[in-house]
Parts: structure tokens; C-alpha cells; sequence
């Protein structure tokens, strides 16, 4: 669990306050937080709503950046390379399957038994959506793809490999994302 300090410099970089963050998952090389882990399971008094993103983009230059690859209209250009990619969409299945899974890994077995017993539905959807709550083909947010491949880059996600490859090609590092008003910002989050 992020400390209090680490939780004020994401809800900054968000612009909000983060809710049911269990980790930071990924930070950038100058030490500020670039990915968290979040729980899958949100209870509210009429039963549990399953948040199906995992991994979250935090870091304000590369939201910034991935915003701006899906107005370019590349979520529509990968959907079609995955149409005519065998083996992108074979990984891109995989990538799917495996996020579910470690999804569902981070809720404990009784809560997971309370979930299949008595909310069936919502079991369901936390075991089987994809990467951002997909089900089925489809790629809903370019943002999700990058945050889980730079959460986990021992799982292959494809699409996140080819949207860190576009932004190498626009000489965006994804590992320091370095630029002057990310750090005016980061100073104002309290990293020096």
C-alpha cells in the first residue's frame, strides 16, 4: 500500500483522489510513480461493481502523450492490425487472459467465495474481461495497454509494446519521462 505522501503526489498527477490503490506498480527512473495497482473489487451498499483496470497510467506526460496517439485515431489502427495479425491477436488473447488472472489473484479466497455465491454476475466479469473490462475483441484505451506493460513486463502485452514502439518513434522515453513541466509539477507533488 502506497504511503500518504506517495497517495498526495498521485492525486496530483490524477487530478483526484485515487481510490482502492493497493500498490504502486511502476515508477519512472526519476523515482515518481508512473503505474498503480488497483483492487478489483469496489463495495458500496447495493453489493460489489467490479473496476476492471488493474494497471493505471499516472504519470502526466505519457497521459498526455497516449491521449494524444488515440486522437490520432490508433486504437482504430491497431483493432485493424489485429483483424489481419494472427500472432498479435493470439498474444493479444493471452495478454487478456493473464490480466484476469492476476486480477482475480489479489482478492482473497473469501471474498472471492462471498462474490461467486452471491453475485454471480459480477464474479464473472472479474474472471473473465480483459485488459480495461474488454470482453471479447476490441481495445478500449491505449492508456490501459501501456499501464500494463509497464507494470509487468515479464506478461507480453502486445499492444502495449506497440504503443511504447510509437512513442520511442517520437523520442518519448517511457522510462523517464523527463520534461520541464513534469517536474514543476512533480516539486509541487514533493520529490525534489
Amino acid at each position: 500500500m502506497p504511503n500518504q505522501e506517495e497517495l498526495a503526489k498521485i492525486a496530483r498527477q490524477l487530478g483526484r483522489l485515487p481510490q482502492g490503490v493497493v500498490d504502486v506498480a511502476k515508477r519512472c527512473l526519476a523515482g515518481h510513480p508512473q503505474v498503480i495497482t488497483n483492487y478489483p473489487i469496489r463495495w458500496g451498499s447495493d453489493g460489489p461493481q467490479i473496476f476492471p483496470t488493474l494497471y493505471w497510467l499516472t504519470c502526466p506526460a505519457l497521459r498526455r502523450q497516449v491521449g494524444v496517439l488515440e486522437t490520432e485515431g490508433w486504437i482504430e489502427r491497431l483493432q485493424k492490425r489485429l483483424k489481419s495479425d494472427r500472432p498479435l491477436a493470439e498474444d493479444w488473447q493471452i495478454a487478456h487472459r493473464d490480466y484476469a488472472n492476476k486480477r482475480v489473484q489479489l482478492v482473497p479466497k473469501d471474498e472471492l467465495a462471498v462474490l461467486s455465491q452471491h453475485y454471480p454476475a459480477q464474479a464473472q466479469a472479474l474472471q473473465e474481461t480483459g485488459i480495461g473490462g474488454i470482453r471479447g475483441q476490441g481495445i478500449k484505451c491505449l492508456h490501459t495497454h501501456l499501464a500494463d506493460f509497464l507494470a509487468d513486463r515479464d506478461r507480453l502485452n502486445p499492444i502495449g509494446g506497440l504503443v511504447v514502439e510509437l512513442l520511442r518513434e517520437r523520442g518519448i522515453s517511457v522510462d523517464y519521462c523527463f520534461d520541464y513541466e513534469l517536474e514543476r509539477f512533480c516539486r509541487g507533488c514533493g520529490a525534489g
